[in-house]
């Protein structure tokens, strides 16, 4: 028993010491497609940056009849995986020092030693930004790629390369010798130290203006070579097009050099022009240019249809101005085109007319008419062709006798216990020539504090007979100042009031009083302070009409029997 338990103890401690694992453990794996798997072998490493961070641990090799090859290894642009082509999965197995690996990552088979020999995984582990890739997840082969072997490169020089390579270096020799371009290198040579300024922004442009911008133009140009190298046609007519160009570029070397030489004035030019191109078609925020964009896009989706409807119509139209229809209309139309003459003559006073009548409604009529009447102590409630509105309506029915709510004129009188007249009753206006030629008289309760408009305000403004409407100034509605009273004195033809009756009426006198208050602090915009006044007010009026009211005008009654 002691024999056998010792037997099982160095069979799983050799196991350990050759596997470095439990049977039954599962370790992290990743799993990458390589265009060719070239030589290597299950164990072979797995590194980054020079550290063993795991092994290869299966190689999967894929044709293009198998049904994963198509979601495995990147399509051609027609759409289908390339037939003929070959691929392999190589699975590696990945210890903790290794992780994480990014979904961004790309591997690299490459030589242990300098002369070829066994090979090994170089990972490189993604950019930090990137997500883990997790668990037996697939790395395609547009993130892969393989060593170049020295048989490939000694292969190359094949007998058509090589005879390629002779035509090339003798036309090469040709252009340097019997062309003169030794002698044009020489000139670039010479002039080329003031270019190195503007090639060393250019490549300080090619680096980019954030972190890893380089490295992904790297990335993306191998991925656009790899996807050329799967189109030989397409490759074959991008060179054919390259020499096409080339060769126009140098049929017209002395236009090219010109061009190169206003290069810097046109970038000098051109870079304020591409900020503001830049600007225009910004998205964040959204630009004009952009925002018309969204908007007439619905207008360009329905233009083909718009297109299709208008082309019966054009054709209409052509076959209207065609000779045999136009000559006939021209023919019906010739009698009429000394009349139009005619009338084209004769509208050039109207129109002048018509100008000038649009003009003063633009430059007088209307700006009067859009104006308001400022006034502190009765403000207007709108606009000067408003309040005519509201004019017209009430006199609008001065003609007839009347209708369910009454008169359509009405008469509002009031009164005071003092009486204006000529004779020195009541408050007396004098130095007035109107008080003693026009008899008249009328009862105020207060005294006459001044006049609004004044006198001086009241002008008209002047007009000028000699200036069209529209350079005649606008009519002035500014109420003005209060102007001066005029001088008066009080005469009360009833004598002293009785204390009561004085109590009262001043009581009366300071509700209307407030009232006139609060319409001046809401017209200077104080309307809060108006609301409150005239709550307040009104709460004071309805007790007083309740009460001392009543008793005011029997006290009154009674003083007028006496």
């Amino acid at each position: 028993m002691i024999g056998l338990i010792l037997l099982v103890v160095l069979a799983v401690g050799s196991f350990l010491a050759f596997n470095k694992k439990l049977p039954w453990s599962h370790g992290y794996t990743v799993k990458a497609v390589f265009t060719t798997a070239m030589n290597v072998r299950v164990k072979s490493p797995v590194r980054i940056a020079g550290v063993n961070v795991g092994e290869v641990t299966g190689i999967q090799h894929l044709t293009s009849s198998d049904p994963a090859y198509s979601s495995l290894v990147s399509t051609s642009s027609q759409g289908k995986a390339p037939s003929g082509r070959a691929a392999s999965v190589v699975t590696m197995q990945i210890n903790d020092l290794g992780r994480p690996i990014k979904t961004d990552a790309t591997f690299r088979l490459r030589p242990r030693l300098f002369l070829e020999g066994n090979l090994f995984v170089d990972v490189h582990p993604g950019s930090p930004s990137a997500p883990e890739a997790p668990d037996g997840y697939v790395f395609p082969v547009t993130q892969t790629s393989t060593s170049v072997q020295l048989d490939q490169i000694l292969t190359t020089l094949q007998y058509p390369v090589r005879k390629d390579l002779q035509v090339f270096l003798h036309n090469f020799g040709d252009a340097l010798i019997k062309y003169g371009g030794a002698t044009g290198f020489q000139q670039f040579f010479r002039t080329s130290p003031g270019a190195f300024k503007y090639s060393s922004q250019v490549n300080e442009a090619l680096l980019g203006t954030r972190p890893n911008d380089l490295s992904g133009l790297v990335k993306n140009l191998d991925t656009t070579v790899r996807a050329l190298d799967q189109n030989q046609t397409a490759l074959q007519d991008l060179v054919t097009n390259l020499k096409t160009v080339t060769g126009s570029f140098a049929a017209h070397d002395q236009a090219l050099q010109k061009a190169v030489k206003i290069l810097p004035q046109v970038l000098a030019v051109g870079r304020p022009a591409l900020a503001t191109l830049d600007s225009a078609v910004d998205v964040n925020p959204p630009s004009p240019l952009n925002q018309f964009a969204q908007v007439v896009l619905p207008g360009v989706r329905s233009t083909p249809a718009a297109l299709d409807a208008a082309i019966p119509f054009l054709k209409q139209v052509k076959g209207l101005v065609s000779k045999p229809e136009l000559r006939g209309l021209v023919h019906k139309l010739r009698p009429a085109v000394p009349k139009l003459t005619q009338l084209e003559q004769s509208s050039v006073p109207f129109l002048n007319q018509s100008r000038a009548l649009s003009s003063c409604f633009n430059q007088v009529i209307i700006p009067w008419a859009n104006s308001t009447v400022p006034d502190n102590f009765f403000p207007a409630t709108g606009k000067v062709y408003e309040e005519t509105g509201y004019g017209l309506s009430g006199i609008s029915g001065e003609s007839r006798s009347g209708d369910a709510n009454g008169q359509y004129i009405r008469v509002g009188t009031g009164g005071g216990v003092n009486t204006l007249t000529p004779l020195n009753t009541g408050f007396i206006v004098k130095s007035n020539p109107a008080s003693s030629t026009v008899p008249f008289f009328g009862f105020l309760s207060s005294q006459i504090i001044g006049e609004l408009p004044s006198i001086d305000s009241s002008a008209k403004t002047p007009f000028r007979p000699d200036a069209p409407c529209e350079r005649q100034q606008p009519p002035n509605l500014d109420a003005g100042s209060v102007g001066t009273p005029p001088p008066q004195q009080k005469v009360s033809t009833l004598g002293a009031l009785p204390a009561s009756i004085q109590q009262l009426s001043n009581k009366a006198k300071s509700y209307v009083m407030n009232m006139g208050r609060a319409a001046l602090e809401r017209s200077q915009g104080k309307v809060s302070t108006s609301n409150q006044l005239i709550k307040k007010t009104s709460a004071g009026w309805q007790q007083f009409l309740k009460g001392p009211w009543q008793s005011l005008l029997s006290q009154i009654q009674a003083l007028g029997n006496k």
